[in-house]
């Protein structure tokens, strides 16, 4: 082979020897280059597969806890003035009316004649309401002498009852004193209302409070 003579040259040998070794050394380097190449690939791999699952489940968990507070607050946006859920919209209707009509009533004040706002008012409340408001009476300041009603508006209040209905309602108007001085006047009366003997009444009434 390339001339040598191995059995009478010792150069030839050790020339053969140390291609032998070059070409082990060459074989395995290229062997140990392949391995480390195949185990890089399987680990990045794998690294991008943990990190893609964890991700994943990062965002999994992150839409389902969105949805759940998107759920809830809409749940209780839906809930927190809706009376629906026990009254139909032809109740709540009819009492809506039925509470400005009723405050348009027990608001218009006159000092000459004090008791006519609560007769006024009587055709729309219970017996029970009617005769606490007459044994309390009603005492307005002298700024307060009569009071006029120029313009109603209804609001929702929350309200959890199954069997009263609740409205809170606004009244703008005017208020005229003994010697003739006038005001502009807001008023905020919470109304409740129930059926009685298969007709709303005003069953309670709240001036001027926190609904």
């Amino acid at each position: 082979m390339f001339g040598w003579d191995f059995q009478n040259s010792k150069s030839d040998r050790i020339k053969l020897f140390l291609f032998i070794l070059v070409s082990f050394l060459i074989v395995g380097f290229l062997l140990s280059a392949l391995f480390h190449g195949i185990s890089g690939n399987e680990e990045s791999a794998a690294v991008d597969g943990k990190e893609k699952r964890a991700a994943e489940s990062t965002d999994k968990v992150d839409s389902e806890s969105a949805s759940s507070t998107k759920d809830k607050l809409t749940d209780e946006q839906k809930n927190e003035y809706d009376q629906t859920e026990h009254f139909s919209k032809k109740d709540l209707e009819f009492t809506k009316e039925l509470a400005v009509k009723f405050t348009k009533a027990f608001h218009t004040y006159s000092i000459d004649d004090p008791a006519k706002y609560l007769e006024d008012a009587k055709p729309y409340m219970t017996d029970a309401l009617y005769k606490k408001v007459k044994k309390n009476g009603r005492r307005e300041v002298l700024e307060r002498s009569y009071l006029t009603v120029k313009k109603t508006e209804v609001t929702p209040v929350t309200n959890t009852s199954e069997i009263v209905v609740r409205w809170n309602v606004m009244v703008t108007g005017e208020a005229k004193s003994n010697d003739g001085k006038t005001s502009e006047t807001e008023d905020w009366y919470l109304v409740g209302l129930r059926k009685v003997d298969d007709d709303w009444k005003v069953e309670d009434v709240r001036v001027n409070v926190p609904s």
